[in-house]
């Protein structure tokens, strides 16, 4: 491959360092504290849910050519920062940042910067990166008449890290704690494209499409399916369990609040880090328009009895954004199982 004549660019140059997210799975794989430079030829961008990966061949140091694996966020975390699926092509020469694997031994990479040939920068999001805050949490001036449209979550720090320390952050039972415990990234249900379940993915900061019915309040999200909340059910009665329960709605003073339960069990229904869900997980949540209409002040209560000692609750705020597209690429089962896999043969 042709080299890019920026070998003696310093790494702090181009490299963002920030402590992820993880909307598919815990970020422990990976050296935060350690960053390298990988510099090779794209074989390909895998672009898909839950993490685009873009695959680098670097030569070795033995004649032998070695297969990078970096992560990316997802498809639409990525497009907010300017990136599409042909923003990289096979063949072209790149220089990338990242954290490595904590087992050196693996050739997967946490991504945070791509320098590319013609000496344009990609940045790879991370949701609380020490950079300026995603074009998506900007400040606008868009006025929304009611619930209805398409939202991002504004990424609210303090929330996010219950669902990701939850065995720091919140009171636990017996049986909350020894399911952390014994919890294993193979036991993950994101690894058959199983998705994350309420609220843990009104956190994360993307795109959501909410439409208002006479009859029901249809959500989507850009990472899972979507959700149904019936306005004209005022009880549960007959609901089958799922992934993402049964919702009824009602409005208050303008608020929709939502009520759901028929949860079905989920390994890491509460939380990442495999704080598992039971059939006695409820949710409250409330969505209400801020007085300028350009927000949504989104709140919810959890309650699982048999996994939590004590009701999580929180609050953020979803900004109105109808200039963004609203991106759903379907869960890839290869690159939902791409961190599993043992890559020191390569």
């Amino acid at each position: 491959m042709a080299s890019i004549d920026y070998r003696h660019t310093p790494l702090v140059i181009f490299l963002l360092i920030a402590g992820p997210l993880m909307a598919h799975h815990s970020a422990a794989i990976f050296d935060l504290s350690h960053d390298i430079r990988i510099e090779g030829e794209v074989v390909q961008l895998r672009w898909a849910n839950p993490h685009v990966y873009i695959q680098v061949r670097q030569e070795g140091t033995s004649n032998n050519t070695i297969i990078w694996n970096i992560e990316g966020q997802t498809p639409s975390g990525m497009s907010r920062e300017g990136w599409t699926s042909s923003s990289l092509l096979p063949g072209e020469d790149v220089i990338i940042a990242a954290n490595p694997a904590r087992d050196s031994n693996r050739r997967i990479a946490l991504g945070h910067t791509v320098l590319k040939e013609d000496g344009s920068t990609l940045f790879i999001p991370q949701a609380n990166s020490r950079r300026d805050s995603s074009p998506s949490d900007a400040e606008t001036s868009h006025v929304a008449d009611s619930l209805s449209g398409h939202w991002v979550t504004k990424w609210n720090r303090d929330v996010a890290m219950g669902f990701l320390r939850a065995r720091s952050s919140w009171q636990l039972t017996e049986r909350g704690i020894n399911a952390m415990e014994s919890y294993e990234n193979s036991l993950n249900p994101g690894n058959d494209c199983v998705p994350e379940p309420v609220p843990y993915v009104m956190i994360w900061p993307n795109g959501k499409s909410i439409k208002i019915g006479d009859d029901e309040v249809v959500i989507r999200d850009e990472l899972g399916p979507e959700r149904r909340i019936d306005l004209k059910s005022k009880d549960h009665s007959g609901a089958e369990s799922s992934a993402s329960g049964h919702s009824t709605g009602r409005w208050e003073n303008g608020a929709l609040v939502v009520d759901t339960v028929n949860f079905a069990p989920h390994r890491r229904g509460l939380a990442v880090g495999g704080l598992a869900s039971g059939p006695q997980k409820h949710l409250i949540e409330r969505f209400e328009l801020s007085a300028d209409k350009s927000k949504l002040h989104y709140r919810f209560q959890l309650e699982d009895p048999e996994y939590l000692a004590e009701p999580v609750s929180g609050e953020l705020e979803l900004i109105y954004r109808p200039d963004l597209p609203f991106i759903n690429e379907p869960c890839d089962l290869e690159s939902a199982r791409i961190y599993l896999e043992d890559q020191s043969s390569n």
